[in-house]
């Protein structure tokens, strides 16, 4: 086949157009800093892209919800501190009016005291948290101690979903701390028939048990809010991990390896000269060349 100096020409121009796009390709990939820029350029690598994303997005859901548990778990355990700072202090005026030197105008001093703390201990069990009641598990919009009573609320505390399949319920809630029943009596009405029994310049002796058994399982409440916060906390840096593990994968999918770039880029550059200087030797020959 005669080869024309046209169709080196053509060929000439075709090759170097080709090695124009690949540079505009390569400028285009360090500038965004991504491998393509629309899903028909690589279909394969794009839904896998897609899938990364979508599951980057679930990761960062669980996250934000172990955390919201881990905020949720300590603002529970600072309270339950307060509900036992209460007992105590109510064991300790308890001890003090059992002695038999107190007179009933003694032990009626010392029922105002228990009465305040029967209302700090109101207030406790009314602690708001995320635009709702601490204590009030899933119904916390009810406020849980109202006048002078603890009012019926979810007992199933509350639930965050910290992966796939896998979620986290702490079954501590109003029910389950203020009222848990000692001698059937719940904490408020341990600590209301206390007061009364102050105020009639009773020996409060026999209340100590009582006290003693609600502050054991206040205790065995704030031990549990304890293991779950460590799941919450474990939960969460797993997904830290998982998250990081997802975005290096989709880095590695869609991401341009820049100093990979740069050098092809300098490979294109050096190809497009030297076309251009051996293009502009074909094109400067005539007819009078092959007359010679």
């Amino acid at each position: 086949m005669r080869v024309t100096n046209q169709m080196i020409s053509q060929q000439f121009m075709r090759n170097l157009n080709k090695n124009y796009r690949a540079v505009e390709t390569l400028q285009g990939q360090i500038s965004s800093g991504k491998l393509y820029d629309k899903i028909s350029s690589n279909p394969g690598s794009a839904l896998k892209s897609m899938s990364h994303k979508t599951e980057l997005m679930q990761l960062e859901q669980y996250r934000k919800n172990a955390n919201d548990g881990i905020d949720w778990s300590l603002a529970m355990d600072d309270a339950l501190d307060d509900v036992t700072g209460v007992l105590q202090r109510v064991r300790e005026l308890t001890v003090q009016a059992g002695n038999d030197t107190f007179s009933p105008v003694d032990r009626k001093n010392i029922a105002i005291e228990v009465r305040s703390l029967l209302e700090q201990a109101g207030s406790i069990a009314n602690t708001t948290f995320g635009g709702g009641y601490l204590f009030s598990g899933k119904d916390s919009h009810i406020q849980p101690y109202q006048d002078g009573s603890l009012q019926p609320v979810s007992g199933e505390g509350m639930k965050w979903a910290v992966g796939k399949g896998m979620a986290i319920q702490v079954q501590v809630s109003a029910a389950s701390v203020f009222g848990h029943s000692v001698a059937g009596k719940n904490v408020f009405e341990t600590l209301e028939a206390l007061s009364s029994a102050l105020e009639n310049g009773e020996n409060p002796d026999g209340f100590l048990p009582d006290i003693d058994k609600q502050m054991d399982h206040v205790l065995g409440q704030r031990a549990m809010i304890g293991t779950n916060q460590n799941l919450f906390e474990q939960a969460s840096n797993r997904l830290d991990q998982a998250h990081f593990l997802t975005e290096k994968m989709l880095a590695q999918l869609e991401g341009t390896d820049i100093a990979k770039a740069f050098t092809e880029l300098t490979l294109q550059e050096t190809a497009i000269k030297a076309s251009l200087s051996a293009g502009a030797k074909i094109m400067q020959q005539s007819l009078a060349d092959f007359l010679r």
